[in-house]
């Protein structure tokens, strides 16, 4: 067999992985891009697009992290708003609903994703 084959269950089965959700530790929010394993994602850490975003984040990380975060919770809200207007419902179930979505603002991109710092200057 070929690496052509079309309906080989290799072939599908890569095609059913590469579709759906993966985990988030491979994932760069900053190209948007999901990896598969350690290697891909180290890979693409060596990308020149990579290289780039990164050299974007790097000038105003303020503002980019603002960004996404504004992102989400407008994102989130929406989903709220839409799905559950008029019943009680736990924060979690909506983000579970909300993370279902393959292309979502990832919450560790967000402001929320790191503790306030536990200095009292």
């Amino acid at each position: 067999m070929g690496k052509h084959e079309f309906l080989t269950s290799k072939a599908i089965a890569n095609r059913i992985k590469a579709k759906g959700l993966q985990k988030l530790r491979w994932y760069c929010q900053m190209c948007q891009k999901q990896c598969r394993d350690e290697n891909g994602f180290k890979c693409h850490c060596m990308s020149e697009s990579h290289q780039r975003q990164m050299q974007i984040f790097g000038q105003a990380p303020d503002r980019v992290v603002e960004g996404f975060s504004e992102e989400f919770l407008e994102a989130f809200l929406t989903l709220l708003r839409r799905a559950h207007r008029h019943s009680r419902i736990a924060a979690t179930v909506v983000y579970n609903e909300f993370i279902a979505d393959r292309h979502h603002v990832h919450m560790n991109s967000t402001r929320w994703a790191t503790p306030p710092s536990l200095s009292s200057s």
